[in-house]
Protein backbone atom coordinates (compact mmCIF):
# COMPACT_ATOMS: atom_id res chain seq x y z
CA UNK A 1 0.00 0.00 0.00
CA UNK A 2 2.02 3.46 -1.33
CA UNK A 3 0.61 6.15 1.51
CA UNK A 4 -0.58 9.44 -0.31
CA UNK A 5 1.32 12.62 0.18
CA UNK A 6 0.76 16.25 -0.71
CA UNK A 7 1.79 17.79 -4.09
CA UNK A 8 1.37 21.03 -5.63
CA UNK A 9 -1.09 20.27 -8.69
CA UNK A 10 -2.71 22.88 -10.05
CA UNK A 11 -6.41 23.15 -10.61
CA UNK A 12 -8.06 24.75 -13.82
CA UNK A 13 -9.47 28.26 -12.91
CA UNK A 14 -12.52 27.23 -14.56
CA UNK A 15 -13.05 24.49 -11.50
CA UNK A 16 -11.25 26.77 -8.87
CA UNK A 17 -13.98 29.55 -9.70
CA UNK A 18 -16.59 27.35 -9.61
CA UNK A 19 -19.58 27.31 -7.23
CA UNK A 20 -20.49 24.50 -4.57
CA UNK A 21 -24.03 23.48 -5.26
CA UNK A 22 -25.78 24.99 -2.02
CA UNK A 23 -28.01 21.84 -1.63
CA UNK A 24 -25.23 19.70 -0.70
CA UNK A 25 -25.09 20.33 3.09
CA UNK A 26 -28.66 20.04 2.82
CA UNK A 27 -28.41 16.18 0.64
CA UNK A 28 -25.71 15.17 3.30
CA UNK A 29 -27.30 16.27 6.37
CA UNK A 30 -30.75 14.53 5.20
CA UNK A 31 -28.60 11.30 4.77
CA UNK A 32 -26.85 11.41 7.85
CA UNK A 33 -30.09 11.30 9.54
CA UNK A 34 -32.02 8.56 7.14
CA UNK A 35 -28.85 6.63 8.13
CA UNK A 36 -29.50 7.11 11.78
CA UNK A 37 -32.62 6.14 11.63
CA UNK A 38 -35.08 9.06 11.44
CA UNK A 39 -37.61 9.42 9.03
CA UNK A 40 -36.97 12.51 6.45
CA UNK A 41 -40.01 14.12 4.57
CA UNK A 42 -38.24 14.90 1.48
CA UNK A 43 -39.52 17.52 -0.93
CA UNK A 44 -36.25 18.12 -2.70
CA UNK A 45 -36.17 15.64 -5.99
CA UNK A 46 -36.60 17.00 -9.27
CA UNK A 47 -37.94 13.90 -10.49
CA UNK A 48 -41.64 12.34 -11.22
CA UNK A 49 -41.88 9.99 -8.32
CA UNK A 50 -43.50 7.30 -10.90
CA UNK A 51 -42.11 4.70 -13.01
CA UNK A 52 -41.76 4.81 -16.54
CA UNK A 53 -44.77 3.58 -18.83
CA UNK A 54 -44.61 -0.21 -17.94
CA UNK A 55 -44.00 -0.54 -21.68
CA UNK A 56 -41.05 1.61 -22.02
CA UNK A 57 -39.19 -0.93 -19.79
CA UNK A 58 -40.26 -3.77 -21.87
CA UNK A 59 -38.92 -2.29 -25.15
CA UNK A 60 -35.88 -1.65 -22.91
CA UNK A 61 -35.48 -5.15 -21.79
CA UNK A 62 -36.23 -6.10 -25.32
CA UNK A 63 -33.86 -3.98 -27.18
CA UNK A 64 -30.63 -4.65 -24.83
CA UNK A 65 -32.09 -8.72 -25.56
CA UNK A 66 -32.37 -7.83 -29.45
CA UNK A 67 -28.64 -6.86 -29.50
CA UNK A 68 -29.04 -3.08 -30.00
CA UNK A 69 -26.50 -2.24 -27.46
CA UNK A 70 -23.97 -0.77 -30.65
CA UNK A 71 -22.72 2.57 -31.19
CA UNK A 72 -25.61 4.76 -32.84
CA UNK A 73 -24.38 7.55 -34.26
CA UNK A 74 -23.25 10.72 -32.38
CA UNK A 75 -26.00 12.70 -33.06
CA UNK A 76 -28.48 9.89 -32.81
CA UNK A 77 -30.31 6.99 -33.80
CA UNK A 78 -31.80 8.00 -37.23
CA UNK A 79 -35.18 6.81 -36.12
CA UNK A 80 -35.20 8.68 -33.03
CA UNK A 81 -34.39 11.85 -34.11
CA UNK A 82 -36.88 11.31 -37.29
CA UNK A 83 -39.55 10.88 -34.63
CA UNK A 84 -38.46 13.79 -32.79
CA UNK A 85 -38.62 16.19 -35.88
CA UNK A 86 -42.30 14.55 -36.39
CA UNK A 87 -43.40 14.83 -32.74
CA UNK A 88 -42.37 18.66 -32.93
CA UNK A 89 -44.00 19.42 -36.08
CA UNK A 90 -47.35 18.18 -34.76
CA UNK A 91 -47.37 18.92 -31.24
CA UNK A 92 -45.16 21.96 -31.60
CA UNK A 93 -45.60 23.17 -35.10
CA UNK A 94 -41.75 23.73 -35.26
CA UNK A 95 -40.62 22.44 -38.49
CA UNK A 96 -36.78 20.70 -37.30
CA UNK A 97 -35.18 18.09 -40.06
CA UNK A 98 -34.20 15.33 -38.22
CA UNK A 99 -30.81 16.19 -38.80
CA UNK A 100 -31.38 19.42 -36.80
CA UNK A 101 -31.75 17.31 -33.89
CA UNK A 102 -28.67 15.91 -31.36
CA UNK A 103 -29.81 13.61 -29.22
CA UNK A 104 -27.32 13.63 -26.03
CA UNK A 105 -26.47 12.29 -22.86
CA UNK A 106 -29.44 13.90 -20.69
CA UNK A 107 -31.08 17.65 -21.34
CA UNK A 108 -28.35 19.29 -18.91
CA UNK A 109 -25.61 17.89 -21.99
CA UNK A 110 -28.21 19.43 -24.48
CA UNK A 111 -27.72 22.70 -22.50
CA UNK A 112 -23.79 22.90 -22.09
CA UNK A 113 -23.26 22.21 -25.59
CA UNK A 114 -25.93 24.35 -26.93
CA UNK A 115 -23.83 27.60 -24.85
CA UNK A 116 -20.52 25.96 -25.85
CA UNK A 117 -21.87 26.23 -29.26
CA UNK A 118 -23.10 29.84 -29.80
CA UNK A 119 -21.64 31.76 -26.76
CA UNK A 120 -17.54 33.21 -27.14
CA UNK A 121 -15.22 33.78 -24.28
CA UNK A 122 -16.21 37.58 -22.78
CA UNK A 123 -19.89 37.17 -24.15
CA UNK A 124 -23.10 37.90 -21.38
CA UNK A 125 -25.52 35.73 -21.49
CA UNK A 126 -29.10 36.71 -20.19
CA UNK A 127 -30.23 34.61 -17.10
CA UNK A 128 -33.83 35.26 -15.87
CA UNK A 129 -33.84 34.65 -11.83
CA UNK A 130 -35.06 32.68 -10.12
CA UNK A 131 -33.10 29.91 -12.26
CA UNK A 132 -32.00 26.61 -12.56
CA UNK A 133 -28.95 25.67 -10.64
CA UNK A 134 -26.90 24.71 -13.39
CA UNK A 135 -27.19 27.92 -15.65
CA UNK A 136 -24.47 30.11 -14.09
CA UNK A 137 -21.79 27.98 -13.81
CA UNK A 138 -22.47 26.53 -17.28
CA UNK A 139 -21.99 30.21 -18.40
CA UNK A 140 -18.72 30.27 -16.54
CA UNK A 141 -17.70 27.35 -18.08
CA UNK A 142 -17.92 29.16 -21.57
CA UNK A 143 -15.66 31.92 -19.98
CA UNK A 144 -18.81 33.86 -20.05
CA UNK A 145 -20.06 36.13 -17.70
CA UNK A 146 -23.78 35.25 -15.97
CA UNK A 147 -26.03 38.61 -16.50
CA UNK A 148 -28.92 37.92 -14.07
CA UNK A 149 -32.39 39.36 -14.75
CA UNK A 150 -34.76 39.51 -11.29
CA UNK A 151 -38.30 38.44 -12.05
CA UNK A 152 -41.26 39.06 -9.53
CA UNK A 153 -43.54 36.57 -7.72
CA UNK A 154 -46.07 39.42 -8.35
CA UNK A 155 -46.18 38.50 -12.23
CA UNK A 156 -45.25 34.91 -12.02
CA UNK A 157 -41.62 35.55 -12.35
CA UNK A 158 -42.29 36.17 -15.99
CA UNK A 159 -39.15 37.83 -17.90
CA UNK A 160 -40.80 40.98 -18.94
CA UNK A 161 -40.07 43.09 -22.17
CA UNK A 162 -39.04 45.88 -20.49
CA UNK A 163 -36.09 44.19 -18.02
CA UNK A 164 -34.70 42.20 -21.06
CA UNK A 165 -34.24 45.35 -22.98
CA UNK A 166 -32.93 46.92 -20.32
CA UNK A 167 -30.57 44.26 -19.56
CA UNK A 168 -29.68 44.12 -23.69
CA UNK A 169 -29.25 47.54 -24.46
CA UNK A 170 -26.44 48.03 -21.38
CA UNK A 171 -24.72 44.51 -22.56
CA UNK A 172 -23.92 44.84 -26.03
CA UNK A 173 -21.72 41.94 -25.58
CA UNK A 174 -24.49 39.70 -24.75
CA UNK A 175 -24.92 37.18 -26.93
CA UNK A 176 -27.58 34.63 -25.75
CA UNK A 177 -30.67 34.38 -23.53
CA UNK A 178 -31.65 31.05 -21.58
CA UNK A 179 -35.02 30.81 -21.39
CA UNK A 180 -36.86 27.71 -18.79
CA UNK A 181 -40.43 27.17 -19.56
CA UNK A 182 -42.17 25.53 -17.66
CA UNK A 183 -39.63 27.12 -15.15
CA UNK A 184 -37.84 25.33 -12.71
CA UNK A 185 -37.70 26.20 -9.56
CA UNK A 186 -41.20 28.36 -10.04
CA UNK A 187 -43.45 26.12 -11.88
CA UNK A 188 -44.63 29.04 -13.87
CA UNK A 189 -45.57 29.24 -17.68
CA UNK A 190 -44.59 31.93 -19.82
CA UNK A 191 -47.89 32.22 -22.46
CA UNK A 192 -48.31 33.42 -25.79
CA UNK A 193 -48.10 36.93 -24.62
CA UNK A 194 -45.42 37.51 -22.61
CA UNK A 195 -43.19 34.88 -25.68
CA UNK A 196 -43.93 37.68 -28.54
CA UNK A 197 -43.27 40.40 -25.72
CA UNK A 198 -39.98 38.85 -25.60
CA UNK A 199 -39.41 38.07 -29.13
CA UNK A 200 -40.33 41.65 -29.92
CA UNK A 201 -37.14 43.13 -28.41
CA UNK A 202 -35.26 40.69 -29.75
CA UNK A 203 -35.52 41.73 -32.72
CA UNK A 204 -33.93 44.53 -32.08
CA UNK A 205 -30.98 42.71 -31.55
CA UNK A 206 -30.47 40.34 -33.79
CA UNK A 207 -27.18 38.75 -32.75
CA UNK A 208 -28.63 37.32 -29.75
CA UNK A 209 -28.94 33.94 -29.51
CA UNK A 210 -32.13 32.00 -27.40
CA UNK A 211 -31.63 28.78 -25.58
CA UNK A 212 -35.46 27.69 -24.67
CA UNK A 213 -35.37 24.78 -22.20
CA UNK A 214 -38.30 22.91 -22.62
CA UNK A 215 -37.93 20.14 -20.31
CA UNK A 216 -40.99 20.13 -18.68
CA UNK A 217 -43.22 21.37 -21.59
CA UNK A 218 -45.53 18.08 -21.44
CA UNK A 219 -46.65 19.28 -17.65
CA UNK A 220 -48.84 21.70 -17.68
CA UNK A 221 -52.17 21.94 -15.88
CA UNK A 222 -55.56 23.62 -16.08
CA UNK A 223 -55.36 22.79 -20.01
CA UNK A 224 -52.36 25.72 -19.64
CA UNK A 225 -51.05 25.70 -23.61
CA UNK A 226 -47.32 25.92 -23.85
CA UNK A 227 -45.46 27.19 -26.74
CA UNK A 228 -42.47 26.33 -28.26
CA UNK A 229 -40.41 29.70 -28.66
CA UNK A 230 -39.43 28.49 -31.56
CA UNK A 231 -42.54 28.68 -33.31
CA UNK A 232 -42.77 32.34 -33.00
CA UNK A 233 -42.49 34.33 -36.29
CA UNK A 234 -38.57 35.36 -37.30
CA UNK A 235 -37.64 33.45 -33.74
CA UNK A 236 -36.78 29.52 -35.56
CA UNK A 237 -33.45 30.85 -37.01
CA UNK A 238 -32.03 31.80 -33.77
CA UNK A 239 -32.94 29.53 -31.28
CA UNK A 240 -32.01 26.34 -29.77
CA UNK A 241 -35.03 24.16 -28.31
CA UNK A 242 -34.04 21.95 -25.39
CA UNK A 243 -35.74 18.73 -24.45
CA UNK A 244 -35.82 15.18 -23.36
CA UNK A 245 -37.48 12.34 -21.86
CA UNK A 246 -36.78 12.65 -18.28
CA UNK A 247 -39.92 14.52 -17.29
CA UNK A 248 -42.42 13.75 -19.50
CA UNK A 249 -41.80 10.11 -19.45
CA UNK A 250 -40.26 9.56 -15.88
CA UNK A 251 -37.29 8.37 -17.87
CA UNK A 252 -34.81 10.26 -15.72
CA UNK A 253 -31.70 7.74 -15.25
CA UNK A 254 -32.42 6.77 -19.05
CA UNK A 255 -30.49 10.03 -20.02
CA UNK A 256 -31.89 10.92 -23.32
CA UNK A 257 -32.12 14.38 -23.89
CA UNK A 258 -31.84 16.31 -27.37
CA UNK A 259 -31.26 20.03 -28.49
CA UNK A 260 -33.13 21.22 -32.05
CA UNK A 261 -31.71 24.08 -34.00
CA UNK A 262 -31.15 25.18 -37.43
CA UNK A 263 -28.18 22.94 -39.04
CA UNK A 264 -25.17 24.87 -38.71
CA UNK A 265 -25.83 24.79 -34.66
CA UNK A 266 -26.69 21.68 -34.94
CA UNK A 267 -23.58 20.44 -36.83
CA UNK A 268 -21.35 22.33 -33.93
CA UNK A 269 -23.35 20.63 -31.16
CA UNK A 270 -22.63 17.27 -32.74
CA UNK A 271 -18.96 18.04 -33.20
CA UNK A 272 -18.72 18.74 -29.61
CA UNK A 273 -20.44 15.47 -28.59
CA UNK A 274 -18.49 13.92 -30.85
CA UNK A 275 -15.09 15.19 -28.68
CA UNK A 276 -17.35 14.58 -25.27
CA UNK A 277 -19.11 11.41 -24.61
CA UNK A 278 -20.38 10.62 -28.65
CA UNK A 279 -23.95 8.86 -28.51
CA UNK A 280 -26.10 8.36 -26.02
CA UNK A 281 -27.22 4.85 -24.91
CA UNK A 282 -28.29 3.47 -27.84
CA UNK A 283 -30.58 1.42 -25.44
CA UNK A 284 -32.20 4.16 -23.87
CA UNK A 285 -32.49 5.91 -27.60
CA UNK A 286 -34.47 2.64 -28.54
CA UNK A 287 -37.03 2.81 -25.52
CA UNK A 288 -37.20 7.07 -26.20
CA UNK A 289 -38.23 6.14 -29.61
CA UNK A 290 -40.98 3.58 -28.26
CA UNK A 291 -42.21 6.01 -26.05
CA UNK A 292 -43.05 8.83 -28.80
CA UNK A 293 -43.76 5.77 -31.65
CA UNK A 294 -45.94 3.53 -29.88
CA UNK A 295 -47.06 4.48 -26.24
CA UNK A 296 -49.27 7.01 -27.76
CA UNK A 297 -51.33 3.72 -29.51
CA UNK A 298 -50.88 1.52 -26.93
CA UNK A 299 -51.40 3.18 -23.81
CA UNK A 300 -53.08 6.49 -25.00
CA UNK A 301 -54.02 8.10 -21.86
CA UNK A 302 -50.61 7.70 -19.39
CA UNK A 303 -49.17 11.17 -19.93
CA UNK A 304 -52.79 13.09 -19.24
CA UNK A 305 -53.87 10.77 -16.17
CA UNK A 306 -50.53 11.18 -14.95
CA UNK A 307 -50.26 15.46 -15.40
CA UNK A 308 -53.77 15.14 -13.43
CA UNK A 309 -52.21 13.10 -10.66
CA UNK A 310 -49.53 15.96 -10.43
CA UNK A 311 -52.37 18.53 -10.69
CA UNK A 312 -53.66 17.23 -8.23
CA UNK A 313 -50.88 17.01 -5.76
CA UNK A 314 -50.23 20.76 -6.67
CA UNK A 315 -52.87 21.82 -5.35
CA UNK A 316 -53.10 19.90 -2.47
CA UNK A 317 -49.57 21.75 -1.47
CA UNK A 318 -50.61 25.01 -2.84
CA UNK A 319 -53.10 24.70 -0.18
CA UNK A 320 -51.59 23.83 2.22
CA UNK A 321 -48.91 26.26 1.95
CA UNK A 322 -51.33 29.11 1.83
CA UNK A 323 -52.41 28.52 5.50
CA UNK A 324 -49.15 28.89 6.77
CA UNK A 325 -49.05 32.93 7.78
CA UNK A 326 -47.03 35.56 6.13
CA UNK A 327 -46.19 33.08 3.41
CA UNK A 328 -47.27 34.01 -0.42
CA UNK A 329 -46.22 32.05 -3.77
CA UNK A 330 -47.52 32.31 -7.26
CA UNK A 331 -50.06 29.65 -8.06
CA UNK A 332 -47.79 26.94 -11.16
CA UNK A 333 -49.31 25.96 -14.38
CA UNK A 334 -46.77 23.59 -15.07
CA UNK A 335 -43.65 21.18 -14.04
CA UNK A 336 -43.83 20.16 -10.11
CA UNK A 337 -42.58 23.05 -8.15
CA UNK A 338 -43.67 25.47 -5.90
CA UNK A 339 -41.23 28.49 -4.67
CA UNK A 340 -42.91 30.41 -1.98
CA UNK A 341 -41.66 33.15 -0.46
CA UNK A 342 -40.84 32.63 3.44
CA UNK A 343 -38.50 35.77 4.15
CA UNK A 344 -41.29 37.01 6.76
CA UNK A 345 -39.71 34.64 9.33
CA UNK A 346 -36.02 35.82 8.86
CA UNK A 347 -34.50 37.26 11.44
CA UNK A 348 -36.37 35.65 14.15
CA UNK A 349 -35.17 32.75 16.12
CA UNK A 350 -35.85 28.97 16.93
CA UNK A 351 -37.27 28.19 20.54
CA UNK A 352 -34.88 26.77 22.95
CA UNK A 353 -35.83 23.85 24.61
CA UNK A 354 -32.81 24.06 27.06
CA UNK A 355 -30.70 26.50 28.61
CA UNK A 356 -27.80 25.27 27.10
CA UNK A 357 -29.39 25.51 23.73
CA UNK A 358 -27.14 28.29 21.81
CA UNK A 359 -29.12 31.41 20.43
CA UNK A 360 -29.95 30.48 16.70
CA UNK A 361 -31.43 33.08 14.13
CA UNK A 362 -32.87 32.18 10.88
CA UNK A 363 -30.75 34.41 8.62
CA UNK A 364 -31.43 33.40 4.83
CA UNK A 365 -33.23 30.29 3.30
CA UNK A 366 -30.34 28.39 4.07
CA UNK A 367 -30.22 28.07 7.51
CA UNK A 368 -33.73 27.72 7.07
CA UNK A 369 -34.07 24.37 5.59
CA UNK A 370 -30.88 23.28 7.55
CA UNK A 371 -32.90 23.77 11.24
CA UNK A 372 -36.12 22.63 9.90
CA UNK A 373 -33.98 18.91 8.47
CA UNK A 374 -32.99 18.87 12.37
CA UNK A 375 -35.96 19.97 13.95
CA UNK A 376 -38.89 18.53 11.91
CA UNK A 377 -37.25 15.94 9.54
CA UNK A 378 -38.49 18.15 6.62
CA UNK A 379 -36.16 18.48 3.33
CA UNK A 380 -36.51 21.42 1.30
CA UNK A 381 -33.68 23.44 -1.34
CA UNK A 382 -33.11 26.98 -0.16
CA UNK A 383 -33.95 29.56 -2.65
CA UNK A 384 -30.03 30.62 -2.77
CA UNK A 385 -29.43 27.76 -4.96
CA UNK A 386 -31.76 29.42 -7.37
CA UNK A 387 -31.02 33.30 -7.36
CA UNK A 388 -34.24 33.56 -5.13
CA UNK A 389 -32.92 33.68 -1.52
CA UNK A 390 -36.40 35.02 -0.23
CA UNK A 391 -37.95 31.33 -1.16
CA UNK A 392 -37.35 27.80 -0.96
CA UNK A 393 -38.11 25.03 -3.52
CA UNK A 394 -41.00 22.36 -2.88
CA UNK A 395 -41.63 19.82 -5.27
CA UNK A 396 -44.42 17.97 -4.72
CA UNK A 397 -43.56 15.12 -6.99
CA UNK A 398 -44.33 13.06 -3.84
CA UNK A 399 -46.69 10.96 -2.26
CA UNK A 400 -49.75 12.83 -1.06
CA UNK A 401 -48.67 11.89 2.48
CA UNK A 402 -45.39 12.89 2.48
CA UNK A 403 -46.65 16.05 0.74
CA UNK A 404 -49.60 16.44 3.53
CA UNK A 405 -46.75 15.70 6.56
CA UNK A 406 -44.01 17.53 5.47
CA UNK A 407 -45.96 21.00 4.63
CA UNK A 408 -47.95 20.52 8.04
CA UNK A 409 -44.70 20.03 9.71
CA UNK A 410 -42.85 23.13 7.76
CA UNK A 411 -46.45 25.03 9.42
CA UNK A 412 -45.47 24.17 12.66
CA UNK A 413 -41.40 25.25 12.81
CA UNK A 414 -42.27 28.42 11.16
CA UNK A 415 -44.88 29.85 13.62
CA UNK A 416 -42.69 28.34 16.38
CA UNK A 417 -40.09 30.59 15.74
CA UNK A 418 -39.67 33.68 17.91
CA UNK A 419 -39.09 37.35 17.85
Amino acid sequence: MVASSSCDVKLSPMVEGMAVSKTIEIHSLTKELEQAGQKIYSLCVGEPDFQPPVEVIQATVQAARDGDTKYTGVSGNANLRKAIAADLLVRKQVLYSPEEVVVSNGAKQAVLQALMAVVSPGDHVVIPAPYWTSYPDMVKMCQATPLIVNTAASSDYTLTAVSLRAALSSHPSASCLILCNPSNPTGCVSGQAALEDIATVLRDFPSVMVLSDEIYERLTYEETPHVSFASLPGMFDRTITINGFSKSHSMTGYRIGYSCAPLRISKAISKLQSQITSCASSISQHAAHFALTSMPLTNPDWMADRVDELQLKRDLAYTLLHRIPGVSCPKPMGAFYLLPDVSCYYGKKLPRTSELDPDVSIVDSHVLCLQLLRREGVALVPGEAFGAPSTVRISYASSTEVISEAIDRLHKFLVSLQD
